[in-house]
């Protein structure tokens, strides 16, 4: 990597992992946002602007391909490791919500019976978008880049991991985001065994269409309000 590549990609990082925190405290946004259209219609542009600036950088900058950050083709396996991720991580949510409840913190169910009042149509925006987003913004981009950077997957992948599970503490609360942190663990594992964006995409969309459009549709008494 050579200095001007080095250059653009430090930029990247800080696009990937500086900025949405300071976005953050300056909006001071938390779960209950989403369920007013107008700033759950401004996080999905913030997430859209920085996901497009991230792959201008990518494409036009550092000068690579997509694949270099994982968004390549994916196969049957990816897509079923996919789906397998994504039942894990429901199981992974119902065994650590009564934990979360006996230590006195609120879940991420407290967040996504808020998302009830969300009009479905800005819901699936949500959906979509996170799921594509963050995938590219937290797991993707920064995984690759701070493993060749540091010369090691495992680091590279850990970095990413601490950066995603912060950033949901002051949007998600504590208690949620030791949940976030234990699903996040899983799809960072299923990235680091297969390098495929698209198969951790689906996981993510999987899962954030059960939180964010099944549960609230279908099993809103049953949430906190």
């Amino acid at each position: 990597m050579d200095k001007k590549q080095r250059i653009a990609t430090f930029t990247g990082l800080f696009i990937a992992l500086g900025l949405p925190f300071i976005l953050d405290l300056i909006s001071g946004r938390r779960s209950a946002d989403l369920a007013v259209p107008s700033r759950a219609t401004r996080f999905i542009a913030e997430e859209w602007i920085l996901t497009l600036v991230l792959l201008g950088i990518v494409l036009f900058w550092e000068k690579r391909s997509l694949a270099s950050i994982g968004i390549k083709a994916m196969s049957w396996r990816d897509a079923l490791w996919g789906v397998i991720g994504f039942v894990i991580g429901i199981i992974a949510f119902i065994f650590t919500t009564p934990l979360i409840q006996m230590l006195g913190l609120e879940s991420t169910a407290a967040g996504i019976g808020q998302l009830a009042k969300t009009p479905l149509t800005l819901r699936v925006g949500i959906v979509v978008t996170a799921a594509i987003t963050e995938e590219i913004l937290f797991r993707g981009y920064p995984i690759e880049r701070l493993s060749e950077l540091t010369g090691r997957l495992g680091l590279g992948a850990a970095i990413a991991y601490v950066a995603f599970v912060l950033l949901h503490i002051p949007f998600w609360g504590l208690g949620g985001a030791v949940q976030i942190g234990v699903w996040s663990l899983i799809i960072t594992v299923l990235y680091v065994k297969r390098r495929n964006l698209p198969a951790t995409m689906l996981m993510h969309l999987l899962n954030d269409a059960y939180a964010f459009i099944l549960l609230p549709t279908f099993f809103a008494q049953y949430l906190p309000q």
